[in-house]
């Protein structure tokens, strides 16, 4: 589950389709909300009193590969390309029920050289059935905004994910770049790839493989990206990768890898 942040691309066509499924695929950007669609799939975040939120998490949800509890703290070593390398922090700060099961909301905040320090508010679903449904960023500036209209992404449970089935579906992005919107249709897979033993600077895990691809359209250009994302039981994610292919080149854009983790 990715954090790369969007920050500093120089916004031609392929940069915005690019930033658009970086965003898409649950990346954080400098300065924005982030939120998994409602209950129910469609696209705004839900909201409780604070009388309804759990300070435990839990709530016998299973949530072993991606404990929700407050206070549970992350810490990543990112590496970019074109930035220097640096950290990322996420912080459980609130697991709230709702109709569909809890909503996560995670404090995050990166410390990465060239890039924007302000903090995001990112926020997953985690359902009953097991699913979890990662958020998205919707951002904007002088150059671009994009902004996502309908649809989501979703984690299949364990068990789907263990059996290799995948999961799709579609999403729908308006682009709006240099005075011109833009609809982009964008294309989504989420499959289990097994298990894997990864070692990152905070230990060695036997942890279940998430890939996730998504394929983009937008002004001549065909763009697919994939995240691969190492969970492991009780911790969470301890490795993200992702990596794009546009005209036959493909290239690693970003890592991260668990620095250390800390139960609330």
């Amino acid at each position: 589950m990715s954090r790369f942040r969007a920050a500093g691309l120089g916004f031609t066509p392929t940069a915005a389709l690019l930033a658009t499924g970086l965003l898409l695929l649950g990346c954080g950007s400098a300065g924005s909300t982030s939120s998994a669609p409602a209950p129910g799939g469609s696209s705004g975040s839900t909201s409780s009193s604070p009388s309804q939120t759990s300070t435990g998490g839990g709530s016998g949800l299973d949530t072993a590969l991606f404990p929700a509890t407050v206070g549970n703290t992350w810490v990543y070593n990112d590496t970019l390309a074109g930035h220097a390398g640096g950290t990322t922090s996420n912080m459980i700060t609130a697991v709230t029920p709702n109709s569909a099961g809890e909503q996560v909301t995670i404090a995050n905040r990166a410390n990465i050289s060239g890039l924007p320090t302000t903090a995001t508010t990112l926020t997953y679903q985690f359902n009953s059935d097991g699913s979890i449904q990662v958020p998205y960023a919707q951002v904007g500036n002088s150059q671009v905004t994009i902004k996502l209209k309908s649809g989501g992404i979703v984690w299949p449970s364990r068990a789907i994910l263990d059996s290799g089935q995948p999961h799709t579906s579609t999403l729908t992005v308006q682009i709006t770049l240099a005075g011109h919107s833009y609809t982009v249709v964008a294309h989504v897979t989420v499959k289990g790839g097994g298990t894997q033993s990864v070692t990152v600077p905070a230990g060695t895990y036997q942890a279940t493989v998430v890939d996730e691809s998504i394929s983009e359209h937008f002004a001549g250009i065909t763009l697919v990206i994939n995240v691969t994302t190492w969970l492991a039981n009780g911790v969470g994610p301890v490795k993200s990768v992702t990596s794009t292919k546009a005209g036959g080149v493909s290239q690693i854009v970003g890592t991260e890898v668990l620095q250390s983790f800390k139960h609330g």
